[in-house]
């Protein structure tokens, strides 16, 4: 089992889940799907789903989404969410290799910082998964920190407390040559703390655009925000890329 399956656990829930509300998670669905630029109705894939927060907005707006993560314990948390809904559809699998015919999706949506936690050729593979289950012109919106932007914010530690009271703690390592952090976090709460370690990578725009083309993406550009707005070493990436 790799290290960040014991990431996204019940303590990524308890950490995560006070923070990405209704709000935010409406904004950030509804900015995906306009860049993916595909009307309800649309067939869309959202991988790694997590406990399916855009998955399930999207639904809503009458979307016919699929939601696909490698975490049981996100799927259990998403399905104790949707409850008996006929929409989304809920697939436990690895982004690595989908489950899915050639061509299934008219959009697929990857959010919230979900690759980098592969080697380069590890996420170019995912890449090419979710490029194999676009439908011909299908779009790819990809959103995520990058690399200029974790130089700019990044601190070694930092501690934030939690709604039941517990206090979550960081500690991290950044590899300014191979654009790596490697974390440590800790949930302090009087009990024996819980421990999780990983690595993840943060790509440049440019490394994005290179794997995004061998991964056979078309036409790609990058973005800073929902609505357009340039990319900078303030803003998250946006790539949204065509198959």
């Amino acid at each position: 089992m790799a290290d960040w399956d014991d990431v996204f656990d019940e303590t990524y829930l308890r950490f995560y889940g006070p923070f990405l509300d209704d709000e935010r998670t409406r904004v950030e669905a509804e900015g995906a799907i306009g860049l993916a630029d595909v009307e309800p109705g649309a067939e869309v894939l959202d991988c790694p789903c997590g406990f399916a927060r855009h998955t399930a907005v999207l639904a809503e707006l009458g979307y016919q989404m699929t939601g696909v993560d490698r975490s049981a314990v996100q799927l259990e948390e998403a399905r104790r969410r949707l409850g008996s809904a006929d929409w989304p559809r809920l697939v436990r699998a690895d982004y690595r290799e989908l489950p899915f015919d050639v061509a299934s999706f008219d959009a697929v949506l990857n959010l919230f910082t979900s690759l980098g936690y592969l080697d380069r050729n590890g996420d170019v593979t995912v890449l090419g998964e979710l490029r194999r289950v676009l439908r011909p012109g299908g779009k790819l919106v990809v959103e995520t920190m990058h690399r200029d932007r974790l130089a700019r914010i990044y601190t070694p530690r930092a501690w934030d407390p939690l709604p039941d009271g517990s206090t979550f703690v960081q500690e991290r390592i950044f590899d300014q040559v191979a654009g790596t952090v490697a974390t440590t976090y800790r949930i302090l709460d009087g009990d024996a703390p819980v421990e999780r370690r990983f690595v993840h990578r943060a790509y440049t725009a440019g490394e994005w655009d290179t794997m995004l083309a061998e991964a056979g993406f078309s036409e790609r550009r990058f973005l800073g925000g929902w609505h357009g707005e340039p990319l900078t070493p303030d803003t998250r990436l946006i790539a949204v890329a065509s198959a």
